[in-house]
């Protein structure tokens, strides 16, 4: 059985973790894996949105301790590239990805939580970043990110503390955006995947797009990438027929 399953349904992709006897603990195969995935996602016209889920008890525990103890300097510095690719992987799909989070988010499933464009988390689901007790910093680009989801004091604390937090302090600070019952997490997450991939996929892409190249430059290069942007929407087809169907409707 895959250890990272892919199912594509009504325009929206599924990828699971799929190692729930291990909690869904990352190794290299499950890297691997996750990469292959997005960049099949990456390159389909067919798929407008992806769900990120874990099979079992939790979303993932995080890197596999047990196998990274035994490595030796050059298989570590080969998986943490790997970690590395992942991640660009995620920011650079032009699709949103939805993190559908429960159980447990630890380490480098905290990690993968943030490359997700927008993340559920079920009701009692537990985040923490225990690194920096075993001697270990931060990956995956989370020193990038983590600071501008919850901002930079809580970053350190978070990470520094190695302190565990719930689902509701979660979304309090910024880091999920809803708290769902376990029972309808993935649900409702796939509902609103296929709610984006509803939308014409130009401007979704660019509003992905958008944002991240906004939070990589300064105010005057954010709105002259708009421009770009906006000028693109609506020279698509797609974008022109839907103004003239809401214009028709605001007639009537």
């Amino acid at each position: 059985m895959a250890i990272v399953e892919v199912e594509t349904r009504d325009e929206v992709t599924l990828i699971t973790l799929n190692r729930p006897e291990k909690l869904n603990a990352i190794n290299d195969e499950m890297l691997d894996g996750l990469l292959d995935a997005i960049e099949e996602v990456s390159r389909s016209e067919a798929i407008g949105a992806v769900v990120l889920a874990g099979r079992g008890r939790a979303f993932s525990t995080g890197g596999d301790i047990t196998a990274m103890s035994g490595m030796d300097e050059r298989t570590f510095v080969d998986t943490i590239s790997r970690y590395m690719r992942v991640s660009t992987a995620f920011r650079a799909c032009p699709k949103p990805i939805i993190a559908a989070i429960h159980g447990y988010a630890l380490a480098g499933g905290f990690e993968l939580a943030l490359e997700c464009d927008v993340r559920f988390a079920a009701t009692g689901t537990r985040f923490g970043l225990p690194d920096t007790p075993l001697g270990l910093s931060p990956t995956s680009g989370m020193t990038y990110l983590l600071p501008r989801i919850v901002g930079l004091g809580r970053a350190m604390y978070l990470t520094l503390s190695a302190e565990n937090i719930d689902a509701e302090e979660a979304r309090r600070i910024g880091l999920v955006s809803r708290v769902i019952e376990a029972d309808a997490l993935l649900e409702e997450a796939v509902a609103f995947a296929r709610q984006v991939a509803s939308f014409p996929r130009l401007g979704v892409t660019w509003t992905k797009r958008g944002f991240y190249r906004a939070m990589d430059s300064d105010f005057a290069a954010a709105t002259r990438s708009e421009e770009e942007a906006e000028l693109a929407c609506f020279q698509s087809p797609e974008t022109r027929a839907r103004l003239r169907d809401f214009a028709d409707r605001k007639r009537r």
